[in-house]
């Protein structure tokens, strides 16, 4: 990829050859996405970093019970329990 900035159809193409999912793609998008709002978001607000201590407390906490609060995080429905394209958006599962 040569613009980080961008995805072209090409780049899906290229990942579903090497093996990706329709499934796997949507989420890499979603977390690059994400991460992407999360650091302009940090940037113009000027928050700052957790202290080493909370990221070892942080840690500690998602090892022990991980990222569910509650007791038994209700089950996740399987990919192959949806129908084709159900569980991305149409852009991708279509690739246009």
């Amino acid at each position: 990829m040569e613009d980080s900035t961008s995805i072209t159809h090409e780049d899906l193409d290229r990942a579903r050859a090497a093996g990706w999912s329709d499934e796997a793609l949507y989420d890499a998008i979603t977390v690059c996405a994400l991460f992407q709002f999360y650091n302009t978001w940090i940037d113009a607000t000027g928050v700052s970093d957790m202290p080493d201590f909370a990221y070892d407390m942080s840690g500690k906490r998602l090892a022990e019970k991980g990222y569910a609060y509650a007791e038994e995080a209700p089950p996740r429905p399987a990919a192959a329990d949806t129908a084709p394209g159900e569980s991305v958006p149409e852009v991708i599962a279509s690739g246009t």
